[in-house]
């Protein structure tokens, strides 16, 4: 049982939103901005703001989309409220019942 709580408990990390992602998510609710341009606005460094939006995409907070300005690169937009936490939810619930299988096997086991 110790093993599948240790395994929660760095699985629900995952889930953990820092100051930045928040403050990365609230800005790009009001628009579409790419990593250097979110970078500026919020007073951080280029590659904090690329790991960050990594972590959002991965939860699917945020989307992005590829595009050709005179440059090939990226521009995120955060999905919206409703549809990034049932997103974020459903994840979780999906975690949890793997867990839930998990902790049934060692038990039965």
């Amino acid at each position: 049982m110790e093993d599948v709580l240790r395994t929660l408990s760095k699985t629900l990390r995952v889930f953990e939103l820092g100051e930045s992602e928040i403050k990365i998510y609230s800005l790009l609710q009001r628009e579409s901005l790419t990593p250097r341009q979110i970078a500026k606005a919020l007073g951080l460094s280029e590659r904090i703001v690329r790991e960050k939006l990594k972590h959002l995409l991965e939860l699917g907070l945020v989307e992005r989309t590829l595009v050709n300005r005179g440059w090939l690169g990226y521009v995120y937009y955060a999905k919206a409220p409703k549809e990034a936490f049932q997103e974020l939810f459903s994840r979780i619930e999906s975690t949890l019942r793997a867990l839930e299988k998990e902790g049934e096997t060692r038990i039965e086991g």
